[in-house]
């Protein structure tokens, strides 16, 4: 494939002023009709003037973090401070408003910007108290400040190798570090999913991403830029307190592609199912991707039956898989196809290899690596390439793949310097997987992995198991952990009820839920699980793209963080006194 590096992002935004200046770019609509829209003319004058705001101010060739809502402004300010040469770090703002406040202020400190950019939603959540904790060498900037003003500017000459976008991982096994995307690496995912996707200039896009999330900055506002197509942005929020909105945004603007997270499909299914579905017609919905955590093919399924009548093709669906450290999305299924579903054996698995049966867990493949990328699996503990079937850490290489993590020398050799031979380097991914004549096939997270007498278990098989025992099938609502009191292991299942059901949970029914469990999980995968622990909905911690932290569920478990409802197995004994002590493993 080849890759155009002779003009970056910038430049192909800007230009589409001159090929497609009254098209739409950008479109804020959370479900109630568009609240602001900005066609490719409009986009480059505000993009113009507000890097001249920042050039005039010294910013050029700097930090900058930025602190928005979902809208139309972030998509500017991240491409201004792009125009002029600058990082742009976007920032989640997550959490309750003390907290947030705190959490941003620790980021800060380690990303230690020379500026920090707010829409007028956060200057006036938390603006003044900001303003005021930032050193003087850090610059406070309001958006519609800079919005207002009127400086020249000049378009910069942005090389391939110059960093672009300090993109957060979402800190599913560790705390978040910073990945280092540089214009070359935008430009490269942007041209390999153009082609893999199947896009063109009319491939207008829905999202709902969080936008300091990489699927939705690089998927769901970059993508569309690029392509001269348009943007429509929606809330998260919006989409979590009224997933439909989604599907309603794309049969309103006749979308060609939207996506995100398993879990959002399986959203819009239980809605639809408790409160009737709203006249859709999904029938321009070409691609539907899947990624950012395993794709289940029990909501694909779901989905596609729940929505034929209105139009949705089950051959919308494209289950991808990517990771903040390759930009976006490395391996893909082609575009308008039937999704492959495999069905494996869960023991064979657990020992390394991926054998077809009858019975077993069902796997969608996520296609081949994308034209332009190369993937590879290996064997985590010798670096040694492994055969199609065998199950080892999925290794990638190509010109999308980011310069390291910033500030950290050591994790960036560790991460993005492996070796095959003399071939390399190659991205580390952290992800177990397998590969076939028809793709790649996602297992686990290797951090994740439940190690029992030398036997590796995915956690989300044991997961699967309570979806089906709880009629949750599809949605991420348990996290398998291992932990360990005193010298034992306990391989705990931590559960979310909701509500009306917590209300009735007698002790009876939990120590007869936790058998059926015990005894399909040692039928299935031979793995005993030693305690079932209840707790309430959304209890369990998840990154900002909804994906479980099991990490970090273990360890707010272990140091009583969590509102327990009940529990049953031996941890119910020891774990009063022995929380104080008590770490989770690995």
């Amino acid at each position: 494939m080849q890759i155009d590096f002779s003009r970056s992002i910038i430049d192909i935004v800007l230009d589409h002023e001159n090929s497609v200046p009254d098209r739409p770019a950008l479109i804020f609509d959370t479900g109630e009709g568009p609240q602001d829209s900005l066609s490719y003319a409009q986009t480059a004058a505000r993009v113009r003037q507000i890097a001249g705001s920042l050039s005039a101010r010294g910013l050029t060739g700097r930090r900058i973090a930025l602190l928005f809502s979902a809208g139309t402004d972030f998509a500017l300010a991240l491409l201004a401070c792009l125009a002029v040469g600058g990082v742009a770090v976007p920032l989640a703002p997550v959490g309750r408003r003390r907290a947030r406040l705190q959490n941003i202020l620790s980021m800060l400190g380690d990303i230690r910007p020379d500026g920090v950019m707010l829409d007028d939603s956060m200057a006036g959540l938390f603006g003044q108290e900001l303003s005021a904790a930032l050193p003087g060498t850090v610059s406070y900037l309001e958006f519609s400040g800079l919005a207002g003003e009127a400086h020249p500017f000049t378009p910069l000459r942005l090389e391939p190798d110059r960093l672009a976008v300090l993109q957060y991982t979402s800190g599913t096994t560790s705390n978040p570090k910073g990945v280092m995307i540089t214009h070359g690496n935008i430009i490269a995912n942007e041209t390999m999913i153009k082609a893999a996707f199947g896009h063109d200039g009319d491939s207008h896009f829905v999202g709902w991403v969080p936008h300091y999330h990489d699927q939705g900055l690089f998927g769901n506002i970059l993508q569309p830029l690029f392509l001269g197509s348009t943007c429509v942005i929606t809330s998260p929020a919006a989409f979590i307190n009224k997933p439909m909105s989604w599907l309603q945004l794309i049969s309103r603007y006749r979308a060609h592609t939207s996506g995100g997270p398993n879990f959002g499909y399986d959203l819009c299914v239980d809605y639809a199912t408790r409160r009737g579905m709203p006249e859709l017609d999904l029938s321009s919905w070409r691609v539907a991707f899947n990624g950012a955590e395993r794709v289940r093919p029990s909501t694909m399924d779901r989905f596609a039956e729940c929505f034929a009548d209105a139009g949705f093709d089950r051959r919308a669906f494209l289950p991808c898989y990517g990771l903040a450290e390759s930009t976006l999305v490395t391996i893909a299924v082609p575009p308008w196809s039937e999704p492959v579903i495999r069905t494996y054996d869960s023991r064979a698995l657990a020992a390394g290899r991926a054998e077809e049966s009858d019975e077993g867990l069902d796997l969608a493949c996520c296609g081949p690596a994308m034209a332009g990328g190369e993937a590879r699996i290996v064997d985590p503990g010798t670096g040694e390439p492994l055969p199609d079937g065998a199950v080892g850490e999925i290794w990638l290489r190509g010109p999308h793949i980011a310069a390291g993590y910033i500030d950290n020398e050591a994790a960036t050799q560790a991460t993005f310097s492996g070796r095959l031979d003399e071939d390399g380097p190659f991205l580390r991914t952290g992800d177990l997987g397998f590969s076939t004549a028809e793709g790649f096939f996602i297992v686990s997270r290797l951090k994740d992995l439940i190690i029992v007498r030398g036997r590796n278990y995915a956690p989300s098989d044991v997961e699967h198991i309570w979806s089906e025992i709880s009629g949750t099938v599809g949605q991420a609502s348990a996290a398998a952990v291992e932990v360990e009191v005193e010298g034992v292991q306990h391989i705990v299942l931590i559960a979310e009820m909701k509500r009306d059901e917590a209300r009735t949970l007698s002790s009876e029914a939990l120590q007869e839920t936790a058998g059926k469990l015990r005894a399909i999980a040692m039928e299935r995968l031979e793995l005993g699980i030693t305690d079932l622990v209840m707790v309430p909905a959304s209890a369990i911690p998840r990154t900002t793209s909804g994906k479980v932290q099991r990490k970090q569920a273990a360890r707010i478990l272990m140091e009583g963080e969590l509102a327990i409802l009940g529990m049953t197995g031996p941890l119910e004994q020891a774990f009063e006194p022995s929380r104080q002590t008590a770490s989770a493993s690995g």
